[in-house]
């Protein structure tokens, strides 16, 4: 009976420990789970109160609309007044009075190097004839000269040095003035006068040639020149202008030009173009015209031709053909090669605004006032602000002052613009 008692306490005694081992091991897990839990409730409180925001910063939205078409100009055609061999006068794009020398036609063949050199005589005669610098310029002694070409010499070197390379042709032509300089030094030397007597008498001999047997082509009027005939001149003259529909430009063919080393008389050959109108007629989707009116003032760059911007003025819009629209833009700006160029594409800016640029999802109304949330010191303020351009995903926005809106604070550049402005009101706190 005693060894039953006894193991029966020491049964209850083990049972004891256990349970208070399994105690033991419960309270971690119990404090284990109550952190867990916390952490959990503290993330999603933070969520539920985080904000996004979007630095305000300035910047700028340009819209536009891509357009193909063609340049309409006032332009006149130029033929040749006999049979022969055509050469330009003028360089291509350049500004000539009525009256002007253009061109010329050879009767016969003409050697290059001659034309070449006659150009060169040409050109060194009218430099001597308009430089009062060159008086004694070939009366020098040799010794001067060559001190002239040494010093020309140690700058061409610096120049290298620098790899400013742009500047070699320049410096070419300044050694081969001093070498001629040399040589006619060399040979008792030369006044300008005497220069200029030897220079014409070489021209003159040269034109009483084979090159001597010539006719002159003139400018028909003032304008800019061009040799660039592309068979389009006629579909694009201005007198077409009321033409300027989808259909008219779809239609559009360039007459086959060919040329050889001869020209025939009346054949055209060059043209003058009136230097200060122009019109592009493009086509546009039907859609994108809502934003054109006839009268108003745009800006347009054709991108294939210059980074220049320039302004002008919608003239027209023709009826819709075919889900298209033709615009016609007038422009007195110059932009390089658009006398000269017929098919182009442009860019036809439809709007532009600069000012604080920032997403449109952050703009609110508030008390009939638009504005932004922005971040103070942890704390949500409505700012004011008046609204330049928006296009549903950016705004662009400039700051109202606090004396003339009568709220306390003002947008500033870098402020926080708060985006997700969904339970935001003035003075909640959304930072800690």
């Amino acid at each position: 009976m005693a060894n039953t008692t006894d193991n029966s306490d020491k049964i209850l005694k083990k049972r004891r420990e256990r349970d208070i081992k399994k105690r033991l091991f419960l309270i971690p897990k119990l404090l284990f789970i109550f952190v867990l839990v916390f952490l959990l409730i503290s993330i999603l409180f933070r969520s539920g109160d985080s904000v996004q925001t979007y630095t305000a910063v300035n910047g700028s939205i340009v819209e536009y609309v891509l357009a193909d078409g063609y340049v309409f100009r006032d332009q006149e055609m130029i033929t040749a007044p006999s049979d022969g061999y055509f050469e330009c006068i003028v360089d291509e794009g350049e500004r000539v009075k009525e009256g002007d020398t253009v061109a010329v036609i050879y009767k016969n063949r003409v050697d290059p190097a001659v034309t070449e050199e006659i150009s060169e005589l040409e050109e060194e005669i009218l430099e001597l004839e308009t430089d009062d610098m060159t008086t004694d310029m070939y009366s020098g002694s040799a010794v001067r000269i060559e001190l002239s070409i040494s010093d020309e010499a140690q700058q061409l070197t610096q120049v290298k040095d620098n790899s400013s390379f742009s500047h070699i042709s320049e410096y070419k032509k300044i050694f081969d003035d001093y070498i001629n300089q040399k040589q006619y030094s060399s040979e008792g030397g030369q006044t300008k006068e005497q220069r200029l007597e030897a220079l014409k008498s070489r021209l003159d001999e040269l034109q009483s040639g084979a090159a001597s047997e010539k006719e002159w082509v003139y400018a028909v009027r003032s304008g800019v020149f061009s040799s660039k005939i592309d068979g389009y001149e006629e579909a694009l003259n201005i007198d077409k202008m009321g033409d300027a529909t989808p259909k008219y430009l779809r239609d559009i063919k360039r007459e086959d030009k060919t040329y050889g080393d001869t020209v025939s008389t009346g054949e055209e050959v060059c043209k003058i173009v009136d230097n200060y109108d122009w019109y592009f007629v493009g086509m546009i989707p039907e859609d994108e015209a809502e934003n054109f009116e006839v009268g108003r003032e745009i800006s347009i760059k054709f991108y294939d031709l210059s980074d220049t911007t320039v302004s002008g003025e919608i003239t027209g819009i023709s009826r819709p053909e075919g889900g298209r629209v033709a615009v016609t833009v007038h422009s007195t700006k110059y932009v390089s090669s658009i006398y000269t160029t017929s098919k182009v594409s442009a860019e036809i800016f439809t709007e532009s605004a600069e000012g604080i640029k920032v997403p449109s999802e952050s703009l609110r109304v508030i008390d009939g006032r638009q504005g932004v949330y922005v971040v103070r010191l942890g704390v949500a303020r409505f700012v004011p602000v008046n609204l330049l351009y928006n296009n549903k995903e950016w705004a662009i926005i400039s700051s109202v002052k606090s004396s003339e809106s009568g709220y306390p604070e003002e947008l500033e550049i870098y402020d926080e613009v708060i985006i997700n402005t969904k339970g935001i009101e003035d003075g909640k706190v959304v930072r800690q």
